[in-house]
């Protein structure tokens, strides 16, 4: 079986489609997703609810090697198409954004540090081997973009707590963008009368195909 070399392609501006095949294949990668929270205080309560707001795609991080001593040349010169991941692009006007790749596993994003660490000299104190740390930021298209906010719209069922001062007709208003639907919350949550609700209630937001 050949060995599936790792590689970088960028995606778009003055160098798009461009290859980026590296030397040898990273010693570890690393990834991790996180959701995220917000903290809301309720009057006359003690503490906070946290609110999940939504999940954040993480970070790459790469550890790369680039070894010339056995082809007696300076080392800088095989990680110098590396400069074009992190160079500002004359199209973009910014670092162009790049998808790393390595078998099965691919990353879109930009890349925001790239460290040389030079572990090996010649004799004439030309560097010979370094190891190159790289991070990538995710990357997206604005229409991907795009798509995901309308996924916060009302044909998402959730849940949202009624602050004080706020009423199940507002709420309505905001999730449906029209007041009329306050009874698609009531029913949800088996309220008879919309006015009173105590401030602070957990709410569950019934998805927009419930009212067609």
């Amino acid at each position: 079986m050949s060995l599936l070399k790792a590689k970088f392609t960028i995606i778009a501006g003055s160098n798009a489609d461009k290859e980026i095949q590296l030397q040898y294949n990273p010693s570890q990668y690393a990834v991790e997703d996180s959701n995220e929270f917000s903290e809301k205080k309720l009057m006359g309560l003690k503490g906070v609810i946290h609110q999940f707001t939504g999940t954040k795609k993480s970070d790459l991080s790469l550890d790369l090697m680039f070894d010339s001593t056995s082809l007696g040349k300076d080392v800088r010169e095989l990680i110098k198409p590396l400069e074009l991941l992190v160079n500002i692009d004359n199209e973009l006007h910014a670092p162009p954004p790049c998808n790393f790749s390595w078998g099965s596993f691919s990353f879109k994003g930009i890349v925001s540090s790239l460290k040389k660490d030079f572990t090996y000299f010649y004799h004439n104190g030309i560097p010979a081997r370094v190891k190159i740390t790289l991070t990538l930021k995710p990357y997206d298209t604005v229409e991907h973009t795009q798509a995901l906010l309308d996924l916060h719209s009302s044909d998402i069922s959730k849940e949202r707590i009624l602050n004080e001062g706020d009423s199940i007709f507002l709420m309505s208003r905001r999730e449906y963008n029209h007041s009329s639907s306050w009874r698609l919350i009531a029913q949800e949550n088996n309220i008879d009368n919309p006015l009173l609700i105590p401030s602070g209630s957990k709410l569950l937001i019934p998805s927009k195909g419930n009212d067609e």
